[in-house]
């Protein structure tokens, strides 16, 4: 109730916008940097820590980390140390700000985030608190609306400034102290409130999840299938649970993601070298690159075989607006390529372009496309990603602090799907997996390899694909990258990055929606397809549920999946074996040996074929073990007798 201390600070660029205090120091939002101060005296002691974004807007502290918590004027969170660098980050709500921000660790089964936003209706403009724990980045679903301050309310309105939360202020109590600016749109009005809020609870906070069945066991005959439902409750009769399933299962593929796999360059098949290449794709078991316009308004498509040997097809355009396509994605039966102010779409099987999208005028230096909604996500050099439907309608919008050259979809990671970007940071290339809700960054990034021969000159990124089908049982990343290499000309490289990721098995699937939002004292469904594609075989998965239920976030509901061996139904189907596969176990290979060899197939324990090879009857086999991690594999032999699986043990080399 009274004012102790002031202090000046001379003129600042934007002003600060928020504060944190980590037990010493005060630390203060400044348009990009975190400033600290010195409480004793008031002033600045010079300490900085950059922060990731330009305009910085909603600080707090988290003192069992040592991390400070920063919003901006986007929809993303991060989690930085005292060097700047980002170590986590969350995604809030679309179109509503972070003005502040404050860390509470009072709450059962805390610590929690809390966000200073805004609630904005027609009628209705105040401030709105949201509950986020930290661990994972999710909205616990508690949240309340700030009071009006404004005198003349309800015409006038109450906006969101700093916020922070204490146990010192009122004796017992834990409150969240919301600073708000009272109609500040009028002159001198001097409306500024801090208003306290009690949100001291010995409760829970938010919903609870309750999952039948809690396991899953099953038996079934080759070739069978068996849908399975999983009924997912909300117990709790206040919060909305929103959930979110995927399938999980052994993905020890034994790589490094940004190990490189293979690279080369593509400006050597060229026809001419009157342009630089522009977007990168993979579509019908091929690369495809557009160019740049060269002459007369026109540019290229390139269709190259996928070791970059060979130069398959060549397809030539008519640019209205004089730019090419800037950037590609593609669904394995379309490109889709982004001009200024559309999105063709070019069709494989027909050769021609079949379509047009409007996309406005945001500048697509990056494309993808997410063919299950038909969204497509589009990436620009100031970090900016936005969502949009075939009809051009903006779903989402969102800024990274990276420099945007590519983007690609990735639907086959567990825990998916996710937003690939590829992009400059500094002298180097960055290749991140982002959350295509907020941009949350995930635990996946490295570095791209630099294949310049001019050191004052590093690689750039250009563009970036994905795909599950270059190699068999991995999944991958293609990058495009401008190098210099003994030539003054930038050449186009493309390198194919192993994302150490084994794409899903085809024994186990959901039907249907993955994710949803229960209402209080509701159920949902969600179903699970098994499908015996094996043999004599037992399978393990994980169908794992995360949701908003902070007690019990991740819901893990064990699979044992055993594929029965086949019942002979008549004397005439048994018929004498004479496989033989030696050595086994095995460090370097196997020879199979059996009448008239056929078929044999090499397929993993998640059920992903790494091999499989027609034989016209032959006798004898050899099937290279080397590149295969330490483990249990299984081998189909079909031959006259029928077919076998016999399991095979792979050791490392003394």
């Amino acid at each position: 109730d009274s004012l102790l201390e002031t202090y000046s600070y001379g003129i600042e660029f934007a002003g600060w916008k928020d504060l944190a205090w980590d037990g010493s120091f005060l630390y203060v939002a400044d348009i990009d940097t975190i400033r600290q101060i010195d409480i004793t005296t008031g002033q600045k002691t010079g300490v900085k820590i950059p922060g990731p974004f330009y305009y910085q807007n909603g600080l707090a502290y988290d003192a069992e980390q040592d991390l400070f918590w920063v919003s901006g004027d986007a929809s993303v969170i991060y989690a930085i140390d005292r060097s700047g660098e980002i170590v986590s980050s969350a995604g809030f709500i679309n179109d509503l700000p972070v003005s502040g921000l404050s860390w509470e660790d009072e709450s059962p089964f805390g610590p929690y985030l809390w966000i200073w936003s805004m609630k904005y209706t027609p009628d209705d403009v105040r401030p709105q608190a949201f509950q986020m724990k930290s661990s994972n980045g999710t909205l616990t679903g508690v949240n309340f609306e700030g009071v009006l301050m404004a005198p003349n309310a309800p015409y006038g309105a109450d906006y969101a400034l700093g916020a922070t939360i204490t146990t010192e202020a009122i004796p017992g109590k834990t409150v969240l102290a919301g600073l708000h600016g009272s109609s500040y749109q009028q002159n001198n009005d001097l409306l500024d409130w801090l208003v306290l809020y009690n949100i001291d609870t010995e409760m829970v906070p938010g919903p609870q999840i309750s999952v039948t069945p809690e396991s899953i066991q099953n038996n079934l005959m080759p070739g069978d299938s068996i849908d399975i439902d999983i009924v997912i409750s909300n117990i709790n009769g206040d919060y909305d649970l929103n959930w979110k399933a995927q399938t999980e299962y052994p993905n020890a593929t034994g790589a490094v993601p940004g190990d490189v796999l293979s690279s080369f360059d593509a400006s050597l098949l060229y026809p001419d070298t009157n342009s630089r290449s522009r977007g990168i794709a993979w579509a019908d078991n091929a690369i495809w690159i557009s160019t740049s316009v060269f002459y007369d308004d026109q540019f290229r498509l390139y269709k190259i075989s996928a070791d970059g040997s060979t130069l398959l097809e060549t397809k030539t355009f008519y640019s209205g607006f004089g730019s090419g396509w800037r950037s590609i994605a593609s669904d394995g039966e379309k490109i889709y390529g982004a001009d200024t102010y559309t999105i063709a779409e070019y069709d494989i099987s027909s050769g021609g372009i079949t379509a047009n999208y409007p996309k406005l005028s945001f500048s697509a230096d990056a494309l993808a496309y997410d063919p299950d909604e038909e969204h497509f996500f589009m990436g620009n050099g100031n970090g900016a990603i936005k969502e949009i439907n075939k009809e051009g309608d903006e779903i989402n919008f969102f800024v990274i602090p990276l420099e945007i050259e590519g983007l690609a979809w990735d639907k086959w990671s567990p825990g998916g799907p996710y937003l690939w970007a590829i992009a400059q940071e500094a002298d180097n290339i960055r290749i991140v997996r982002l959350d295509p809700e907020s941009g949350g960054f995930s635990e996946v990034a490295f570095d791209g390899i630099n294949l310049s021969g001019d050191p004052n000159a590093p690689d750039t990124p250009e563009a970036l694909f994905l795909s599950p089908d270059w190699q068999e049982n991995k999944l991958v990343a293609g990058a495009l990258q401008k190098s210099f290499f003994d030539v003054d000309e930038p050449r186009d490289k493309v390198v194919i990055y192993d994302l150490a990721t084994t794409p899903p098995p085809g024994w186990i699937s959901i039907v249907g929606s993955s994710f949803s939002t229960t209402t209080p004292l509701d159920s949902d469904t969600l179903t699970i397809r098994l499908n015996a594609i094996m043999e004599d075989t037992l399978m393990t998965a994980s169908i794992v549920i995360r949701s908003n239920d902070v007690v019990d976030p991740e819901f893990v509901v064990p699979v044992n999946f055993r594929m029965m061996p086949q019942v002979a139904t008549a004397i005439d189907d048994v018929v004498e074996k004479t496989v033989q596969i030696y050595p086994n176990p095995s460090s370097d290979f196997v020879v199979v040996e059996a009448d008239e060899i056929r078929r044999i197939r090499l397929v993993s324990m998640s059920g992903a074929i790494l091999s499989d090879r027609i034989i016209p009857n032959s006798t004898s086999e050899t099937f290279d073990l080397q590149g295969l991690a330490k483990g249990i594999y299984l081998l189909e032999v079909t031959h006259n007798g029928g077919t076998d699986t016999y399991k095979i043990l792979k050791t490392l080399r003394e």
